[in-house]
This record gives structure tokens, C-alpha cells and sequence, in this order.
């Protein structure tokens, strides 16, 4: 147990989660802001532009953020955590803790996976916030834009169940990143030149996997054909 918490802990500073929450920070306010100007181009076409609140509260929510989410845990810290076991791996210091009598894929994989889960939900909150006022700001001050008729419309289309959806999403979309990182760096050959290609690789997956699950959990969690009921 002793040894679980000091890989947990080890597993946490690797992560680098104040590096994590600044990228988070910068993608909240690129996505929020990005959202509520499209958002509002299109919907002012035909003089609807402050009905914007309807795409931030379903666009940032059901995809936008978990995707950011997964991209950037995908970015930062899954990369970081396919170099470090792969370096561990050519330099020896896995077969090393065999050696001391610990298993080294609960003991390197493990960890790491639950210093993943305990990071994402505060990082993935603090984006979703972060998006919501900077789409606000963006439609209310920069656009000119009456804030009432915004707030109505971004309450009624953001009910509680889609944020527990979305936190669902973006744990899974984490979880799988963790494991695809750890897959590649732990069985990475071929010296330095190896634990780059196994970053390479690694990154790849993970986008590509981030991708795939996106559709099949809004199919799954909304369905195909998802009803919005509009109350005026």
C-alpha cells in the first residue's frame, strides 16, 4: 500500500498538473470565444444572433470542451508519460522494480492511471467555466448583445444531465489516453531514437482513438437523433 501511494504521488509530479491547467486555461478561452463569435455569425443571419446561448450551452458542453480536454491531457501529460516509462524501460529501471519484488505494470501503469483520473475532473470543470464566461463576455460585451435573452437560452440548453455526460466523456477520453501512453512507452525499443517514435506513435492513437469514442459516447449518451424542447 505504501508503495500504491509513493507511485501515486510520483505519478501526480509527472503529470506536471500546473503545466496541464495552464493549457486547459488557454484552450477554455480559445474554444469559448470561438463558439460564441460563429455561433453568433450564423444565427444573426437571420436576426436570431442573441439565441447564441443555445450553441454555447450544447457545443462547449457536449463536445467542444471534452475534446479539448482529451487533446490536451493527450499533449501534455500522455506524452510526457510515454517518454518517462519508456526512458525507464531502455535504462533498466523497470526490470529494477521486478527485481525488488513489485509488479511493474499496476506499479507504473497503475499509478499513473489514477494520478490521471484525480487530475481530470478539476482540470476538465475548470475548462468548462472558463469557456462559459468567456463565451458570455464575447456576446455580451464584445457583440453588443442583450445578456438576459443570452442567459435564458444558455440555462434552458444546459441542463445538469449533459455536464455529467461531458465529465463522463472527457474521464473516459483521459483514461484511454493514459493507457494507449503507457502502452507505448512501456514496451519502447531501440534506445533514445525509440522512446521518440513511441511518443510519436503514442500521440497518434490517442488523437485517433479521442475521435472515435467522441462519436460513439454522443451516440451512446444522447443518441442519434438527440430532442431539445425550446420554451420561447
Amino acid at each position: 500500500m505504501t508503495a500504491l501511494f509513493e507511485g501515486v504521488g510520483i505519478a501526480l509530479t509527472s503529470l506536471r498538473a500546473h503545466k496541464m491547467r495552464a493549457a486547459l486555461t488557454i484552450l477554455g478561452v480559445a474554444i469559448g470565444a470561438s463558439v460564441a463569435v460563429e455561433a453568433f455569425a450564423t444565427l444573426n443571419l437571420i436576426g436570431f444572433g442573441a439565441l447564441s446561448g443555445i450553441v454555447g450551452g450544447l457545443a462547449n458542453v457536449r463536445e467542444m470542451a471534452p475534446l479539448v480536454a482529451g487533446i490536451a491531457f493527450a499533449s501534455q501529460a500522455g506524452c510526457r508519460m510515454t517518454a518517462e516509462i519508456g526512458a525507464m524501460r531502455i535504462s533498466e529501471e523497470i526490470d529494477a522494480t521486478e527485481a525488488l519484488g513489485l509488479r511493474p505494470i499496476p506499479f507504473v501503469v497503475g499509478t499513473r492511471l489514477v494520478g490521471a483520473m484525480i487530475c481530470v475532473v478539476p482540470g476538465f470543470l475548470m475548462t468548462l467555466v472558463i469557456s462559459f464566461f468567456v463565451s458570455n463576455t464575447v456576446i455580451r460585451v464584445f457583440l453588443n448583445q442583450p445578456g438576459g435573452t443570452y442567459d435564458h437560452y444558455f440555462v434552458q440548453f444546459l441542463p445538469l444531465t449533459d455536464i455529467v455526460y461531458s465529465l463522463i466523456k472527457a474521464t473516459i477520453f483521459c483514461a484511454v489516453v493514459t493507457l494507449i501512453h503507457c502502452f507505448y512507452g512501456y514496451f519502447t525499443t531501440g534506445g533514445p531514437v525509440g522512446v521518440g517514435l513511441a511518443s510519436g506513435r503514442a500521440v497518434r492513437a490517442s488523437l485517433v482513438a479521442i475521435m472515435v469514442l467522441d462519436f460513439t459516447l454522443t451516440v451512446v449518451l444522447w443518441g442519434l437523433q438527440p430532442v431539445f424542447v425550446f420554451k420561447g
